[in-house]
């Protein structure tokens, strides 16, 4: 017997598809079917025919269809269990909260290699020249020096305003007597509250990318998606406005979550040189205004923002490598650590300044933990197992906070639809929160103040060992709250009190976070979790007297800890932060063993508070993994199909019908086909076109779907290179034609970014309209492609680890029949807790078409 040899196909070979049974002649029953034959069931869609699988594997077709070998089974034989199904995909309904909207785009983070790009010198690697490392360390300085000063100017405004506030407060309430003791400085402060309420809703009304923190919306951006308006100088402004406003307010929010995004947003307008907001270009930073360049700067910035809030660089580079940067290099791990020790540095010396002590490094951040001593764990197993099990209960009221927090949402969603109703809830809330505190303070009976006032430096450093009282808790910032949780001595806290404000403060940051302001969920996060740790903590001097290793302050660091880990679920770089803000590395591994706790006994319910509100923005955020139980989905179920084509030469007048025609942002560029050679697929005419293929409207055809099977999918030709609508715009607006050889030379798709202009602000002539562009040297030659046989989790993981904008699939003879968005990726979601999760696959919300693809 001849021993068989190896024979290489050629490029225009297709490989022979397995053979496949013949259709039967049951019922489809729908997606929830399992077909277990795949080629089968797109040979019998193809025909027309029906298929039903039934446990057994057998056929109800006639004998006369069935071979001699399946008649034989027809007697009775003892059965067989049954055979493993394939996972099924969840078609969700299209509801608030449950949808991919398709108004969101991706950032350009691939480079183009393309042949103008190398000419005129325009590719920059990870390190470049020694002119680009400086520009890049130059730019690094900027970045953490403005922060920090941002930072500082925020702290000095809030804590002055706060002094006044609360000096105000405390003067009609310890010097009055009768009714006047709660009327007069309650009311005082609800003014405060209200004024302030207005204040921050403003913003919010002027910016609304600056609600909230403003961490999903730069994890969003680190990730790929152009969130608008998300890094311009007027939501920096809105939001540090804002957020002064809502600490003023009373609300229960922190100035630390969005002074990352505030990091962000100065990261990414210094290091560009140039400002669009305010209509100046500098030639500084020239080489910087792309997206991959500009997403580095603002990895920087989120990590600044982190060390200048709780003066942890450690934990500002953690931070943006566990929620921030998904591509690392080690020169981008570097600039990370440089950036926040920079602002660190810079924020320490302009508080020494301010507060009269110039030169020493007194203050660590915006937030100060205080001193902890020692830092001992007298009793490592009784302490261990009391630690454990609050970072259960507290894991568990994390999980509780998401769940509550997203149905609070998506009733603000759908009944306060109108900016009024919208500012009444703010007020309602500010108002509601003085209402908390005259109840607390009427529940615990005090009517004079505990122990001596507290100066200025005193709440920006540490706290004195006076004695405070639950009045004094509340009549301060949440900044000072925390650490009078965290240091006053045992026996300040009684247990209806303290029990009473942990709920309150809990349900309040529940009902807060989501308001239409600017405001931060760290803070009021370790606020409540801290305090429900000294209610576990009295509770256990209550009825164990004798347990000298109960020490309040340490129970009510772990409790924050715990509490924030189970509302964010970020265990790695919170370790950081608390260790560093505390200021004791000994609890580093106590930490890590409550924050590991709280996080994954959250994660078994639901996902992160940050996650679940980008899923209700509807936002095509792809994380870390692929769906589980998704290898079954070939990348022809997922890809969008036809695609608009142009070939290396083209018309200007055909580019610009395909720019009219569509709102696509990436074509495949195709050779033209040769004379008497037709691809399998007319061209489609060039109507409007408002559909990415990523719902229902474009799902693949039974036809389309059989041969897709078979490896003979329609092709569009063979595939050569990709190349960008801005491209297509920039190439006409410079009219670089053939024809004409003093218009020919460079493109530089820099001098519009990131505002390039739309192809309705180009005019042609009919002359120029007949001319041709040679695409071939402006298109990117070396796209990341995918073969037709290529699963959902192998295309997840390469777009995800190169944060794609496009890929196309090709089939094997290099020619395209298909593309790969990002919304097309995230449509394909695992749903649900962790005993019953499934792949959920959304639907697409449409945006409203542009006027020119209307026509």
């Amino acid at each position: 017997m001849p021993r068989p040899t190896y024979q290489p196909l050629d490029d225009s070979a297709e490989v022979d598809p397995l053979p496949v049974a013949g259709p039967s002649a049951a019922a489809f029953s729908g997606n929830r079917d399992i077909i277990r034959d795949r080629a089968g069931a797109a040979t019998a869609l193809a025909e027309g025919a029906a298929i039903s699988v039934n446990n057994d594997g057998e056929t109800e077709a006639g004998a006369e269809a069935a071979p001699a070998r399946d008649r034989r089974r027809r007697r009775p034989r003892r059965k067989r269990s049954v055979p493993p199904q394939d996972p099924i995909i969840v078609d969700t309904e299209y509801k608030t909260g449950h949808y991919i909207d398709g108004a969101y785009e991706s950032l350009d983070y691939e480079v183009v290699h393309s042949k103008m790009n190398v000419v005129n010198r325009l590719i920059i690697s990870s390190y470049g020249t020694v002119w680009v490392q400086i520009s890049r360390l130059l730019a690094c300085c900027i970045i953490g020096s403005m922060t920090a000063l941002c930072a500082v100017c925020l702290s000095v405004a809030i804590e002055q305003t706060a002094k006044l506030k609360f000096n105000l407060v405390k003067h009609y309430l310890y010097h009055c007597e009768g009714w006047r003791c709660m009327v007069v400085p309650f009311s005082i402060w609800l003014a405060f509250n209200l004024f302030f309420g207005g204040v921050a809703f403003y913003m919010v009304y002027l910016e609304p990318v600056s609600i909230g923190s403003g961490i999903p919306q730069i994890k969003c951006y680190l990730n790929g998606v152009k969130i608008p308006r998300c890094v311009r100088l007027k939501t920096l402004f809105a939001k540090l406005v804002g957020v002064y406003g809502s600490v003023m307010a009373g609300l229960p929010v922190g100035k630390e979550g969005p002074m990352i995004h505030s990091g962000a947003v100065i990261a990414a307008g210094f290091s560009q040189g140039k400002s669009s907001t305010l209509k100046f270009t500098t030639p500084l930073f020239k080489f910087f205004r792309e997206d991959h360049e500009k997403r580095d700067f603002v990895a920087c910035g989120t990590a600044a923002g982190v060390a200048a809030a709780f003066g942890a660089p450690g934990g500002g580079v953690m931070f943006a490598i566990e929620e921030g940067a998904s591509h690392l290099h080690q020169d981008l791990l570097w600039r990370f650590l440089f950036t926040s020790f920079l602002a660190t540095l810079v924020l320490k010396q302009l508080l020494s300044v301010v507060y009269g002590h110039p030169g020493e490094l007194l203050f660590s951040g915006l937030l100060d933990f205080g001193a902890f001593g020692e830092g001992r764990i007298d009793a490592i197993g009784y302490e261990g197992a009391a630690y454990g099990l609050m970072a259960i209960v507290l894991g568990l009221l994390g999980a509780l906070f998401v769940f509550l927090n997203v149905r609070i949402s998506l009733v603000r969603r759908r009944c306060l639809t109108s900016w009024p109703l919208r500012l009444a809830e703010v007020l309602l809330v500010s108002t509601c929160m003085v209402l908390m505190v005259a109840h607390l303070v009427m529940v615990t009976g005090e009517s004079q103040l505990y122990g001596h006032s507290i100066d200025a430096f005193i709440l920006r450093c540490r706290l004195t060992p006076d004695v405070l009282g639950m009045t004094d808790l509340l009549l301060q910032t949440p900044e000072a709250s925390l650490r009078s949780l965290l240091h006053c001595k045992p026996g300040t806290y009684h247990v209806l009190p303290m029990g009473l404000f942990a709920v309150y403060y809990y349900v309040f940051t529940l009902w807060t976070y989501g308001l239409p302001v600017p405001s931060g969920v760290f803070i009021p996060s370790l606020v409540a979790g801290a305090a429900f740790g000294r209610f576990f903590a009295v509770l256990l001097l209550t009825y164990l007297p004798e347990a000298d290793w109960v020490d309040p302050g340490k129970f009510a660091l772990f409790g924050a800890a715990a509490m924030l880990g189970g509302v964010v679920r970020m265990a790695i770089s919170l370790t950081f932060i608390i260790v560093e803000a505390a200021g004791v590395v000994s609890f580093g591994p106590v930490l890590m063993f409550v924050l590991i706790i709280s996080k994954y006994v959250a994660d078994c319910f639901n996902e992160s508070l940050y996650d679940a509100h980008i899923e209700l923005d509807g936002i095509p955020l792809l994380s870390w993994r692929p769906p589980p139980e998704s290898e079954h989905v070939l990348v022809t179920d997922v890809m969008a199909a036809p695609v608009r084509c142009v070939h290396t030469c083209e018309t200007a007048g055909a580019i610009y019908d395909l720019l009219d025609s569509c709102a696509h942002n990436g074509f495949p560029v195709v050779d033209p086909p040769a004379p008497g050679e037709e691809s399998d697929e007319a061209p489609p005419p060039l109507e409007p076109c408002h559909s990415d293929c990523s719902d229902q409207e474009a799902s693949p055809a039974p036809e389309r779907a059989a041969r897709a099977v078979h490896g003979r999918c329609a092709h569009h030709g063979r595939y050569r290179g990709l190349i960008l609508r801005s491209q297509l715009v920039e190439i006409l607006k410079h009219k670089v034609y053939l024809e004409e050889v003093r218009s020919r030379g460079a493109v530089l798709y820099n001098e519009d970014y990131p505002r390039y202009p739309s192809h309705t602000e180009v005019h042609l002539s009919a002359d120029e309209r007949r001319m041709h562009v040679d695409l071939a040297h402006y298109m990117n030659p070396g796209c990341t492609v995918v073969l037709q046989s290529a699963n959902l989790p192998r295309v997840y993981a390469v777009f995800r680890a190169q944060l794609l904008r496009h890929m196309v699939v090709v089939n094997n003879s290099n020619q395209v029949i298909g593309m790969v968005t990002r919304k097309d990726l995230a449509r394909y979601r695992a749903g649900g807790p962790i005993w019953r999760r499934a792949v959920h696959r959304l639907p697409v919300r449409r945006p409203r078409p542009p006027a020119t693809a209307a026509r």
